[in-house]
């Protein structure tokens, strides 16, 4: 899986805990993947991954599941993309050349400048943006990034 489509789908698993778990139940990836539309497969590897992030935990066996670790509002969207993508480390310049090293400081601007727009925002915004949009669609149960 490439880092946009492994982001995407933990955005969506994150939204849908967010918006489902409020009553305390675990919920499972088979679950979470139907409501965010998210493929099941992938979603469980990414959910995976989240855990090993400190974003939710699991629970094993019957009635098992996922659950955040910690309250929406404190998930900042900036962590999590940082924990699932992590450094890039496809970005260097194998040619050594100014374009390249141009290149390099473009990107690396974009990148600091979506982290403070990602910083300013939680999961429990986030999802709160999502209801409110899907209630006035009456569309509650469709995920959509």
């Amino acid at each position: 899986m490439s880092a946009p489509r492994t982001t995407e789908y933990a955005v969506r698993g994150l939204v849908a805990l967010a918006m489902e778990g409020r009553d305390g139940k675990v919920r499972q990836a088979a679950e979470l993947a139907r409501t965010s539309g998210a493929p099941a497969k992938f979603l469980e590897q990414v959910l995976r991954i989240l855990r090993k992030g400190g974003f939710v935990r699991s629970r094993r066996g019957a009635g098992g599941g996922y659950e955040l670790a910690r309250p929406a509002d404190k998930i900042r969207m900036s962590e999590v993309i940082g924990w699932i993508e992590g450094n890039d480390e496809s970005s260097e310049n194998r040619r050594g050349d100014i374009l390249g090293e141009e290149w390099l400081k473009l990107q690396e601007g974009a990148r600091e400048a979506a982290q403070k727009v990602l910083a300013g925002e939680t999961l429990a915004h986030l999802a709160e943006r999502v209801q409110s949009r899907r209630t006035a669609r009456g569309k509650a149960s469709e995920y959509q990034i």
